[in-house]
Order: structure tokens, then sequence, then C-alpha cells
């Protein structure tokens, strides 16, 4: 449940943030026609912080104005936040999954598969382990 109120936060944030980012510039080019004129002397600054400052009187807004470039905007928002929410794979990549590959300075414990591969390890009984023990340290002494 915390991974999904976290995932539906994240999902919000973005939302508010492309739509801001919509509403800026689907009112930058109604803007830049009424100041035609004066270009230069235009107040950017001014209408790009009253649209962050109202958002919501800006879209109404725009919604009255039937502008399409918010139309549009809006509808690939929308539809870009949810696939990233819902769609997107977030899952782990190769090398942050320490448990499918051996890599340096990984602590974990080896799995059966890693430890006896066909034909690196041979099997020896304990009695033959024992007297193979007891003779390489007899031959390390000197004695034999």
């Amino acid at each position: 449940m915390k991974m999904f109120g976290l995932r539906l936060l994240l999902t919000v944030f973005l939302l508010v943030l492309l739509e801001l980012l919509v509403i800026n510039i689907a009112g930058i080019l109604p803007f830049i026609a009424s100041h035609k004129a004066n270009i230069s002397d235009a107040p950017y600054m001014e209408f790009i912080t009253d649209n962050l400052q109202h958002p919501i009187e800006s879209s109404t807004h725009m919604i009255e104005e039937k502008n399409p470039l918010f139309f549009l905007g809006s509808g690939a928002v929308v539809l870009f936040t949810i696939y990233a929410t819902f769609f997107m794979k977030g899952g782990k990549g190769k090398y942050e999954l320490a448990d499918k590959y051996g890599v340096h300075g990984s602590s974990r414990f080896a799995q059966r598969h890693e430890i006896f591969k066909q034909g690196e390890t041979v099997g020896v009984p304990a009695k033959q382990l024992m007297k193979d023990l007891e003779a390489s340290m007899l031959v390390s002494k000197g004695e034999k």
C-alpha cells in the first residue's frame, strides 16, 4: 500500500507539472499575437508568473477561447501520465539484480548452480578425502 501511495503522489506531481507547462506553452502564442506590434517590450515574465500563480483561471480562459493547443497538450499530458504511471517498466535492470550474476563486491550467498557446475567440481567420498588430507599433511612435513 505504501508503494501505491508513493506512485499516486508522483503521478499527481507529474500531472500538475506537465499541465503547468502546457498552460504556458498554449498561452504564449495568443500572447505573442496580441503583442505583435511591440514584441520586444512584451511582459513575458509577468505573463508566465500570472499563469503559474493562477493556473485554473488561465486554463478556464483557454477553454472558453477553445484553444486547440491547450486541448491537445492536456490530452497528451493525461495520456503520458497514465502511461508513465502504469505501463512504464520501472523494474531493476541487469546490474541492479546481483542475485542473477556474480559481481565483484556483491555480498550474497552463492546458489547451487554457481557452485556445482558440470565438469568443474568432482565429488570425493569422505574416507578418500580424509586419506588425501592426511597424505598431504605427511608429505608437507617430509615424513613420507
